[in-house]
């Protein structure tokens, strides 16, 4: 969340490198960023890479595999890999248009308002897993948890 505030306050500061030539008016090959704020989003986009590498980019995978039932699960991550790189696709191809609507400093500040929302959606719809086994994760996923607070589940309940 940092490292998307500072790259999205870095491009507020952009100028234009043609001599009395407002921002608007200034062709793209002449816009930059002064050299402090360039550093700084380089520095932001290294904190944001590898912050990403540690959380969200392997969790996701991770809970993917433990969600689905055993059944299903080869398809179903199968179709879940096709969805994330499908969008990873649509948004390598919609990053101009999106930068061209709302400025580059918009377009960040939208994924800190977005990463704000997934960090609020995990915290409260993601269930804890640590410490189940890949069978009690399916049962409180499908919803057949017969269990009473913190008691033991009972296997002679569910049906296979």
């Amino acid at each position: 969340i940092v490292a998307l505030a500072l790259i999205g306050t870095a491009f507020i500061f952009r100028v234009c490198n043609e001599p009395n030539t407002a921002l608007k008016d200034c062709s793209a090959d002449h816009i930059g960023l002064p050299q402090g704020w360039a550093i700084a989003t380089v520095i932001g986009l290294m904190i944001y890479v590898s912050g990403y590498q540690v959380g969200f980019g392997p969790i996701s995978w991770l809970m993917i595999s433990e969600i689905f039932p055993l059944r299903v699960r080869g398809p179903a991550l199968s179709m879940a890999a096709i969805v994330n790189f499908g969008f990873n696709i649509l948004m390598t191809l919609t990053q101009q248009i999106l930068q061209d609507a709302f400025t580059p400093a918009g377009v960040f500040f939208g994924y800190l308002a977005l990463s704000i929302l997934s960090l609020i959606f995990v915290f409260t719809m993601v269930p804890e897993t640590k410490g189940k086994t890949l069978e009690e994760i399916e049962r409180m996923m499908s919803g057949k948890r017969q269990e009473a607070r913190g008691g033991p589940i009972e296997a002679s309940s569910f049906s296979a």
